[in-house]
């Protein structure tokens, strides 16, 4: 059963990535309470920056659970929830996404698995 952990793994992490992107985008404004205040030094509104946010989301979350490029967006996405987990300070939501970050790290550390689109795409030698 072993060999079906890599694409539960993947495709979890995808839907998760996937629902807060499209909840961002779709409004945007509800999220604006959790743009640190360094971002806005950038010129960019909250909205704009959690807009933003949203669309690289649903754009790596789509990546991922097609399995193209996967282990570039596990990686990108990993770094994100770190860098968000480690702003937030220590509560429960930032013990969440550690843990969220550290199981998508997981999917880049072992790459693609039998399913991804990686495997046509990008034939093995």
């Amino acid at each position: 059963m072993s060999e079906y952990s890599k694409i539960i793994l993947r495709v979890g992490l995808s839907l998760v990535f996937l629902w807060f992107g499209f909840s961002q985008l779709i409004d945007a404004e509800s999220w604006t309470v959790f743009v640190p205040e360094v971002a806005l030094n950038f010129g960019l509104s909250a909205g704009n920056i959690v807009f933003l946010n949203g669309m690289a989301e649903v754009v790596l979350g789509l990546l991922l659970i097609l399995g193209i490029f996967t282990r570039a967006s596990a990686l990108i996405l990993s770094l994100h929830l770190f860098g968000i987990s480690f702003g937030l300070g220590y509560n429960a939501i930032m013990i969440r996404d550690l843990g969220l970050a550290i199981a998508t790290f997981s999917v880049f550390l072992s790459g693609r698995d039998k399913w991804c689109l990686d495997n046509k795409l990008f034939k093995s030698k």
